[in-house]
């Protein structure tokens, strides 16, 4: 009796467990929110804390960027694992009248608290139709974009620069 006991046990936990694979396509899909943010105020408030050797967002990297019509796709890596992480791309209220157009705009991430030391890197899209910038597809094709890493103000990328 107790052989099949130990044997049943076994075969459940076997019939339960997730091998490597599908434990690291879990957690990439479990990225978190992204949000755009469209507010001077929000954008200034950002702008200084990058000046101050506390940045308000938590630690991550930049890894790409590009755009696909309205789209705008940003490749970041960041440790964590276990909590929801949040990306905010803040856009500052100016619009630039000068073609093409130039924006300057900041990514923070908020970790929530997240101590894991797992090492993941994500893709980020944020629709931009959604929102009043004036970008339409052919002025994405054109614009000059900066994206700034929100905890470390020396990191950037730029699009169609």
């Amino acid at each position: 009796m107790k052989h099949l006991q130990i044997i049943l046990l076994t075969l459940v936990v076997l019939s339960t467990s997730c091998d490597e694979s599908d434990t690291a396509k879990v957690v990439d899909e479990e990225v978190g929110h992204h949000v755009v943010t469209v507010d001077q105020v929000s954008f200034d408030q950002a702008w200084a804390q990058l000046q101050t050797d506390n940045p308000y967002s938590d630690m991550f990297q930049l890894n790409g960027l590009s755009n696909d019509s309205t789209t705008l796709i940003i490749d970041v890596a960041y440790s964590g694992g276990c909590e929801e992480h949040t990306f905010e791309l803040i856009w500052p209220e100016v619009m630039t009248m000068i073609y093409p157009p130039r924006y300057t705009v900041i990514l923070n991430h908020d970790a929530n608290d997240d101590t894991c030391e797992a090492y993941l890197s994500t893709t980020l899209y944020f629709d931009l139709s959604q929102y009043d910038l004036g970008l339409t597809p052919e002025l994405m094709d054109v614009v000059d974009l900066t994206i700034i890493n929100g905890s470390n103000g020396e990191e950037l990328l730029k699009l169609n620069n």
